[in-house]
């Protein structure tokens, strides 16, 4: 079956900082803007090699040189495209892309719609065969020129962009934005194109980052929630734990009599007024972990990209201590475990005298990378675009604070394996029956 529903034409990005639309910006803007981005933005930038750097300039004079005929779209697409150049990370445009009226996420066994704007109940759940002529898979490897970092870190990305008819268009996928066939195989098995444009506004519980909208899809919004979209996990009750409302620190005994200290964390940053540090130490180790002596703690960093790891430094390198000396320590991990999430479990590990064990699948970078750093707006589309300045070595170990940034000299570990010891992939039958099979196995190593 094939269904045409609501086309028009729209030629709208949604940076982090607003709508950006095809009449907003002339060429002498999108010019001063590749200007700032080259002399002003790139020296700041310290992640890229001699000849990523080479191939930067060479794109932003190609930008300029067609910059009377560049649109909009295609503008802030050559934006993030500079910048991920180096595939670093933490080097980035900031850009929320205007979506299809659906969020997805990458599963084992594919890409899955998980969420939907009310009118297309049809989609829920359902399984992406197409994105105009481009398998989800195909589609992914088109669109990793746009989207910084590893490949793991674009594959979690990509579930957001790939939902961007604009991006869509530029890789090939379509000819035209507003018109997009998708071909969807549905949850009773029958297959559906439909065609689709983008949404008409964007889904109310979307964080308007990318970075934390790829996980927080995952997790339904608030039932009263106006204009809320649709999720596929709407009646799944109970859930598992690492699917409900982000937090910054939470607890629980888990396990058979309950003799697991199971800890969850979306933000290495504290979301009140009290410091996520003093939670950790006092709230946890104090209050939970000395008392009780737990022979396993599960720390769940799975749905966490981040934030400062100066809160998690003492818990890391106390936490192993803590325990008894036969204890052992299962960090779950997946590709949004990213940045300040990464490096709390590389120093769990190094930490831990062999005593933790990584459950999950890669994380979203790997043991070297840059970070810190800052932001510059570019000043006529004013999109943010991420400079990264520190830099970190969580494999081989940093040493000199004059090459380094200096936390990761004084604090890092060295001969540190970010890889999974045990490696679950989820699939899209356990998500929606509420079935948490990376936690599951944890608590069966926890025997």
């Amino acid at each position: 079956m094939q269904f045409n529903v609501g086309l028009r034409t729209v030629l709208l990005l949604f940076t982090m900082t607003g709508w950006v639309c095809a009449e907003s910006l002339t060429p002498a803007q999108m010019r001063e803007d590749f200007l700032v981005l080259r002399d002003q933005w790139g020296p700041l930038d310290h992640s890229f090699s001699n000849e990523q750097r080479r191939a930067f300039d060479e794109a932003i004079a190609a930008d300029i040189a067609r910059v009377d005929t560049l649109s909009v779209p295609d503008f802030i697409l050559d934006v993030m495209q500079a910048a991920a150049i180096p595939r670093n990370g933490h080097t980035a445009a900031w850009v929320n892309p205007h979506t299809m009226p659906m969020r997805a996420w990458w599963f084992a066994d594919g890409l899955y719609a998980i969420s939907v704007a009310p009118g297309f109940e049809a989609l829920l759940g359902a399984r992406i065969e197409k994105l105009g002529s481009l398998s989800p898979d195909e589609a992914l490897v088109r669109a990793a020129p746009f989207i910084s970092g590893t490949m793991q870190r674009v594959r979690y990305l990509s579930a957001v962009y790939l939902m961007a008819p604009q991006l869509l268009r530029r890789i090939g996928a379509v000819m035209d934005a507003a018109d997009v066939p998708v071909m969807l195989r549905l949850r009773d098995g029958s297959e559906l194109t439909m065609i689709l444009g983008p949404a008409e506004a964007p889904d109310p519980g979307d964080q308007g980052n990318p970075m934390r909208s790829a996980f927080t899809v995952l997790i339904p919004d608030a039932p009263d929630m106006k204009g809320r979209w649709l999720h596929v996990l709407d009646g799944v009750k109970p859930r598992p734990a690492v699917y409900a409302d982000p937090v910054d620190i939470s607890m629980a005994w888990i396990g058979e009599g309950g003799k697991i200290l199971y800890i969850r964390s979306n933000f290495v940053s504290s979301l009140d007024k009290d410091a996520l540090d003093q939670k950790l130490l006092f709230g946890v180790l104090q209050s939970q972990v000395v008392p009780r002596r737990p022979r396993f703690v599960i720390v769940d960093l799975r749905l966490n990209n981040g934030g400062n790891f100066f809160n998690t430094i003492l818990f890391a390198q106390a936490l192993p201590k803590l325990m008894p000396q036969e204890g052992r320590i299962f960090v779950l991990i997946s590709r949004a475990t990213f940045s300040a999430a990464l490096t709390t479990a590389a120093m769990l590990r190094g930490n831990g005298d062999g005593r933790v064990v990584f459950v999950g699948e890669p994380m979203g970078d790997g043991t070297r990378f840059w970070a810190e750093g800052g932001t510059i707006t570019l000043p006529n589309s004013r999109i943010p675009i991420r400079y990264s300045n520190g830099f970190h070595d969580w494999g081989e170990g940093c040493s000199d604070p004059g090459t380094c940034y200096w936390p990761a000299v004084a604090f890092g570990v060295r001969g540190v394996s970010l890889e999974p010891d045990v490696r679950v992939d989820v699939t899209f039958t356990d998500y929606v029956a509420g079935r948490d099979p990376v936690l599951d196995a944890a608590v069966v190593l926890a025997k």
